[in-house]
């Protein structure tokens, strides 16, 4: 499991690595260690590290500790605030993001939402926002064929469980029990225990459609809203070209129909310049054919990838970076 930044979901824009010491997240026994990005990663300014979490193919575990933490006030605060600004955790499991599950309320549709709370500050907690420190995480795998399994799908729920922390801080516990959430406290040194619980569930969704869950559409009418204003602006604008060019084209025609009729001899201009310099050398020959091809490959590398996901071959992914490239 690799562990990203945190990101605000609605009111703030400042991200924060997930290490940060101010949160006092556990870290792995050797430290955390950056983990290489992929271009899209890097585009989107994500920052990967690993995790202290042991997950296994297939192997389910109950709940079990991950470490204890000491969270002085001052932190404690910190922490707090973040939670008022809505922030998220995000984690990636196998390429992909860590999610909560839930519904459309327009259609009825299940889908993803990408990270998952850092506490609850709603309801009873406005006052006092509470911190998630146990995290139910629900792998969902698919089995194209006898011994091979892919990851189509990661759910986090996270909670709240404060109570007794006289426990160990590693190996199995008691994770059902009812239990008061954990409430920081800013003018004193609280104590923190992360747990967690794995589960994985079989499902149908095949690894090349794992993404679909992910990219919901909550209203498919601002898509055709998008689709017709831009043909429209684009007939627009090849209406003003065109009206232009007729324009440019008609007094130029009319001009020399003059001096036919005239008889005189003068220099050619405006539009039929151009097969003066359809055939002369540029300045730069061998820079030229260099971006031209470059472009062209650079083009036809782009129609491919664009057909081939459209296909089925490749994730979504693929096709958002070509978008924002």
């Amino acid at each position: 499991m690799l562990a990203g930044n945190d990101n605000a979901k609605l009111k703030s824009l400042i991200n924060y690595d997930y290490y940060n010491p101010k949160f006092h997240f556990c870290e792995p026994d050797s430290g955390p260690k950056k983990e290489a990005e992929s271009l899209g990663s890097i585009l989107f300014g994500d920052r990967i590290f690993n995790s202290p979490y042991d997950i296994k193919m297939l192997k389910n575990e109950t709940c079990r500790a991950l470490c204890v933490q000491q969270v002085p006030g001052e932190d404690a605060k910190f922490i707090n605030d973040r939670i008022r600004e809505d922030y998220a955790l995000n984690w990636l499991v196998d390429g992909l993001p860590a999610a909560e599950m839930k519904v459309d309320t327009k259609t009825g549709d299940l889908f993803f939402d990408m990270g998952f709370n850092l506490g609850n500050d709603d309801g009873d907690f406005v006052d006092a926002p509470a911190l998630n420190n146990h995290y139910e995480i629900v792998l969902r795998y698919h089995e194209p064929s006898p011994g091979v399994y892919r990851v189509v799908g990661v759910l986090v729920w996270p909670t709240s469980r404060g109570g007794s922390q006289d426990i160990p801080s590693e190996g199995e516990l008691d994770c059902t029990s009812e239990v008061a959430p954990l409430i920081l406290q800013e003018n004193q040194m609280n104590t923190v225990r992360y747990s967690y619980r794995v589960m994985w569930n079989e499902s149908s969704t095949p690894w090349a459609t794992r993404w679909d869950n992910y990219l919901h559409i909550f209203d498919p009418r601002i898509h055709w809203f998008s689709l017709i204003n831009s043909i429209v602006i684009v007939v627009f604008l090849c209406i003003m070209v065109s009206m232009i060019l007729l324009r440019t084209v008609s007094r130029d025609i009319s001009r020399y129909n003059a001096i036919d009729l005239s008889e005189d001899v003068q220099e050619d201009w405006g539009w039929k310049l151009v097969h003066g310099e359809v055939f002369r050398t540029p300045q730069n020959p061998m820079i030229l054919s260099v971006l031209v091809g470059n472009g062209a490959q650079l083009c036809a590398m782009v129609a491919v990838t664009l057909v081939f996901a459209l296909l089925g071959f490749f994730h979504h992914p693929t096709v958002a970076l070509l978008q924002l490239l």
